[in-house]
């Protein structure tokens, strides 16, 4: 008989049966209270993340005597010398520069450092610069490995950003509080850790009124954060995985897509008593169920493809369908939008009715009911031209300068919402322009910065003719200027100890030839770092694309700069399909890859060296990468232009069309430009312009590189051009990089890709 029955049986229970039903009791009521204890937790737990306490949880210890700037560095040398790739390297990033969201008088912007000398790690923080003194701070502390990203600079006093500066490692929402003058700190400050989740945040926008925010993060479409990590985490103790597909993308870039979706959540959020803000809502995953990127992979940002309305209630995005392999040869992109203040959220599609890209949707800062947005109408063409479209609450949807041939790449609004400032590409330089009263035909734009590479506009908070802007060239590295109606100026002087302890060039100037089609087309011509009194070596470079243009811009792979350093002209030709010199100009290579492309690069070639005397025709190499390195494959298999080349050097470069259009990831690509047909369809058209009908032809040497996680164009193209190089006897080798992709990017592969790429010219040009 058990003990109940015996109590039960009695009446009278003794004191030792007392003792024990107490302890009982208490026992059952501590499980109570533990339940409701760990339901409280989790509750706050998926509103917050779990937190410690509001202090970071620094990741690693600062190491004073581990950090030193590039300027601090390059002021202790002694001799000037020809600039290098490594310097290249060296130079410091800057990014991201916003006003004082108050006054204007001052700005804080992102700057990346990579470990002096050696390039062992890199860092990225927020820094202060005030515009009247000039006095720069470093607001939070270098670690390497650490990075800054994404700054929201709220009110005077309070800056929202995201960073990976926890113990976690993972990329998380930050508070910076300001004090009341910033000129007189003297110590970084230490920022204050607002989530916790268990996995990277990788996007967020922030409301005006700063009463909700959205976030981004990678989840599983029907799982929630907490979960995904959880799944995660049983994924990579995996001995042996097995990837199992159904759909396209099977690969996308670099990466293999196994289900991960980049999806925005939605909190509400306000400041507690102590001015610290907190999230007050678990995040909304608004794409919940969903499977579908949004911003977009792999290039989309929530700067671009996000926007809150002026009141903040209305939130728009950019989102592809991704739900079928038509992904794979469909652009369409399509822009959402979703009314906050309701009790159920639910998104809203507004471009449905266009089977072409709508993405970048900027709601009016001053009008709820007024959204422009970038658009084409050509279904499963890149590089179609973006126009403008303004939607005014029910109105029929307007066509901005619909009869203007430059393609849109970005705009922003003027504070008074009766402006757009826009970012395009124009004869071979990132261009800004100014579009007042828009809603007029009469009113054109206004162009405002015509020279080398100017983007990443940020406005003054009441001075819509002033903002900030970051800018680049071929003779000058990035730096972020302050633009006025009568004055344009330089922000920071980061670099300057660099720039002045090594000697660049300091011409870089546009020429043009008839070409094909009795067309005109443009190059550049870059000096090199010698005396032109003598015969010089020539590089004649190939772009990619071929939809885009060698830009009158700075690089950090392929650097005009790092040629000219070691003795080389640079000529590169922006020719037929290059993007900025008019949207006819783009199409013309549709259906032409080795006609027109090629058709210009002899003429340009001919014309640069009648035109610039000092070129040595005798001593010319051919480079180009991704589109440019199926040129050089195309051209090494015609003699009548291979001849003309010591050698080739071929950088993701395409040898089999016909294989390509079954192994690349993008299928919109080969399948629009062969000109709109599959390779089932029309092999012809893959056929005609394909290098590897020509490799009998092939008689000179040639260095091939490749990344092996490159997916856009797998390396097997560059194996197989390779091996028909050496069954044929040509003198070539193959630089594979495992872990790279489509370009080269690592400090350190990129240092020895340099030193071989020179090398080998060196011997063939000798």
């Amino acid at each position: 008989m058990d003990f109940f029955s015996q109590r039960c049986s009695t009446c009278h229970p003794s004191k030792s049966k007392l003792k024990r039903c107490g302890c009982i009791f208490g026992l059952i009521l501590l499980n109570l209270i533990a339940i409701y204890i760990v339901s409280s937790l989790i509750a706050y737990i998926s509103i917050h993340g779990f937190h410690r306490n509001h202090t970071v949880q620094i990741a690693k210890i600062w190491n004073e005597s581990d950090y030193q700037s590039n300027s601090e560095y390059y002021n202790e040398l002694k001799e000037i010398r020809n600039f290098h790739q490594m310097d290249n390297l060296r130079l410091d990033r800057l990014r991201s520069p916003r006003f004082h969201p108050m006054n204007g008088e001052s700005v804080i912007y992102l700057r990346k450092q990579y470990h002096m000398p050696d390039l062992k790690g890199s860092t990225t923080t927020l820094h202060w610069i005030d515009l009247k003194t000039n006095k720069t701070i470093q607001l939070t502390r270098p670690i390497w490995g650490i990075h800054d990203q994404q700054l929201f600079w709220i009110d005077a006093k309070t800056i929202l950003f995201l960073s990976n500066r926890a113990s976690s490692r993972l990329t998380q929402v930050f508070q910076l509080n300001l004090p009341d003058d910033l000129s007189i700190v003297k110590n970084f400050l230490e920022p204050i850790q607002i989530s916790n989740y268990s996995l990277h945040i990788g996007d967020l926008l922030i409301n005006r009124q700063a009463t909700r925010l959205v976030f981004g993060c990678e989840v599983y479409p029907n799982s929630s954060i907490r979960e995904t990590s959880y799944y995660q985490s049983i994924k990579q103790e995996e001995k042996n995985p097995v990837y199992k597909f159904d759909k396209l993308f099977v690969r996308h870039w670099d990466e293999f897509r196994l289900g991960l979706r980049r999806h925005p959540f939605l909190v509400s959020i306000q400041r507690n008593s102590m001015g610290i803000f907190e999230f007050l809502s678990k995040p909304h995953d608004i794409l919940f169920g969903i499977d579908s990127d949004a911003p977009t992979k792999p290039f989309g940002s929530a700067r671009n493809q996000w926007s809150f309305s002026a009141s903040g209630n209305s939130f728009a995005y950019t989102r592809q369908h991704d739900e079928t392999s038509a992904v794979a040869w469909s652009t369409n992109l399509d822009i959402y939008t979703v009314d906050l203040t309701a009790t159920k959220l639910i998104s809203v599609c507004i471009t449905c009715d266009n089977f072409a890209a709508d993405t970048d949707p900027k709601y009016s800062p001053i009008d709820e009911h007024v959204l422009v947005y970038r658009s084409q109408s050509i279904s499963g063409y890149e590089s179609d031209q973006y126009k403008i479209k303004l939607i005014n609450g029910s109105n029929p949807r307007v066509v901005l300068m619909n009869n203007w041939d430059r393609s849109i790449g970005g705009m922003t609004w003027s504070n008074d919402g009766q402006s757009l400032f826009l970012e395009l590409g124009e004869q071979a330089r990132h261009v800004i322009y100014k579009l007042s009263y828009f809603t007029s035909s009469t009113h054109n734009p206004i162009r405002l910065l015509s020279v080398g590479s100017s983007n990443d506009i940020n406005l003054h908070p009441f001075k819509d003719d002033v903002f900030l802007f970051s800018h680049r060239s071929i003779t000058q590295p990035l730096n972020i200027y302050v633009y006025t109606p009568s004055s344009i100026r330089p922000l920071t002087d980061h670099n300057t100890n660099l720039l002045s302890k090594v000697r660049l060039t300091t011409i870089a100037e546009s020429f043009s030839f008839i070409g094909a089609r009795n067309d005109t087309v443009w190059g550049w011509h870059v000096l090199p770092m010698n005396d032109t009194n003598e015969k010089i070596p020539v590089i004649f470079y190939i772009h990619g694309g071929p939809q885009i243009s060698s830009y009158d811009s700075w690089s950090y792979n392929w650097n005009f700069q790092s040629f000219s350093a070691e003795g080389y002209a640079v000529i590169a030709i922006n020719f037929h399909g290059s993007d900025s010199y008019g949207q006819n100009f783009t199409n013309s290579v549709t259906g032409e890859y080795g006609t027109l492309p090629y058709e210009d690069l002899q003429l340009g070639l001919t014309a640069a060296l009648k035109h610039y005397h000092y070129l040595d025709e005798n001593r010319v190499v051919a480079i180009g990468g991704s589109y440019g390195g199926y040129m050089v494959n195309w051209i090494a298999g015609h003699p009548e232009m291979s001849r003309r080349f010591r050698t080739f050097i071929s950088q993701a470069g395409v040898f089999d069309l016909r294989h390509l259009a079954y192994t690349t990831d993008e299928l919109w690509f080969s399948e629009h430009d062969s000109g709109g047909f599959t390779p089932y369809d029309n092999l012809a058209k893959y056929e005609r312009d394909n290098p590897i009908k020509y490799v009998s032809q092939w008689t000179q040497p040639m260095l091939i590189i490749h990344g092996g996680r490159d997916y856009r164009i797998p390396d097997t193209q560059s194996i197989g051009a390779f091996t028909a190089l050496q069954r044929r006897g040509i003198p070539s080798r193959l630089l594979l990089f495992p872990v790279e992709g489509h370009a080269i990017i690592n400090p350190f592969n990129s240092l020895y890709l340099q030193k071989e790429v020179f090398s080998w010219i060196k011997k063939w040009i000798a």
